[in-house]
């Protein structure tokens, strides 16, 4: 009998696992959303591991950190998945971890956190400095792609928040309530918020020098533009003496007259986060002469696919520029040292 059952379960055993393989598998028949949403969460996962392996430094990305990189691009070049929950959901699991590193006390250097778009938190020991955050736009299973609990929590660990240019996918209402609501100084060109009294407006077309309240920071705002709008970049030096600066959407021919020498105008920067489709990319880095490149805007979700701007593209365009550089995506951090 014991025997009899042995050899019974030397059958039953491999036949229940490949049953069991098989309901892994044999639901997606027929189901081409299902599929594509349980692979992208796949390789989310794989992607999740090997950015972890290798985290964001200068100069040329080991293979791996590439690969991940253009992992992602084929999915955020896949217009099946904008608005989906996966996402989202990915997207939050970035965050959660850059919540975790926003929240440790610094004693040593900068550190630069990098969010959706253009979206950029500098934290220094003294200060800990936003710029254009955004929570994404409309989606098809919640109202944005950035929760407003996860929003909420990173801009109480902020301290202010410089607004470049009056676009949706810069400006978001619901995020500028957010600080100010907390009394934190949201800093924006006079043609955006027009009428919110709690926000400071500056724009000048001449290189603005000030001081702002926060934690003895002082600030420089040069008279940017994309295409005709007008677009402040902010460069900031904090109390220890970091200096960085954070473009927008700058693109604008005339404005490259005094872009390329800028570098004659503003502190000697450590670090300039730029557009990846900044005018003359190279030459305007030159012309900020940083010790470290940071670039921005990769992968906007709702634009075409010719015009979501892969990390891979701006890898190719990186290989031009002379000053270190570190390409990151959602939800990492560069621990910058001098």
């Amino acid at each position: 009998m014991r025997k009899s059952v042995f050899l019974l379960s030397l059958f039953v055993l491999p036949l229940y696992m490949l049953l069991q393989a098989q309901e892994k598998t044999a639901p997606f028949w027929g189901k081409q959303e299902v599929y594509l949403m349980n692979q992208t969460e796949k390789t989310f996962h794989l992607v999740d591991a090997l950015l972890k392996e290798n985290p964001p430094s200068s100069g040329n990305p080991a293979l791996a950190r590439k690969a991940a990189l253009q992992l992602l691009d084929g999915i955020f070049h896949d217009t099946r998945l904008d608005g989906s929950k996966t996402l989202s959901q990915f997207m939050e699991s970035r965050l959660s971890g850059l919540l975790e590193d926003m929240q440790k006390p610094l004693e040593e250097g900068m550190k630069v956190h990098k969010l959706y778009n253009d979206g950029f938190i500098v934290k220094t020991k003294s200060v800990t400095v936003a710029f254009d955050l955004y929570r994404g736009g409309a989606m098809k299973e919640s109202p944005s792609l950035i929760s407003d609990e996860t929003m909420q929590a990173i801009v109480a660990q902020c301290d202010i928040m410089f607004l470049s240019h009056n676009h949706p996918d810069h400006i978001d209402p619901v995020v500028v309530r957010m600080f100010t609501d907390m009394g934190k100084q949201v800093i924006a060109p006079n043609n955006s918020l027009v009428g919110n009294k709690w926000v400071t407006h500056i724009r000048s077309e001449q290189i603005i020098d000030k001081e702002f309240k926060t934690k003895g920071g002082k600030l420089k705002i040069l008279p940017g533009h994309q295409s005709e709008l007008i677009n402040n970049i902010h460069v900031v030096t904090t109390s220890e003496g970091f200096t960085f600066a954070q473009t927008g959407d700058q693109y604008n021919e005339e404005d490259l007259t005094w872009l390329l020498d800028v570098k004659t105008k503003i502190p000697a920067l450590d670090v300039l986060l730029i557009n990846c489709w900044a005018n003359r990319f190279s030459d305007t880095i030159e012309g900020f002469d940083p010790k470290l490149v940071i670039t921005g805007h990769e992968n906007e979700l709702g634009h075409t696919i010719d015009h979501r701007e892969s990390y891979w593209t701006s890898l190719i365009k990186l290989e031009d520029v002379k000053k270190p550089s570190c390409l990151m995506t959602w939800g990492e951090v560069y621990w910058y040292k001098r």
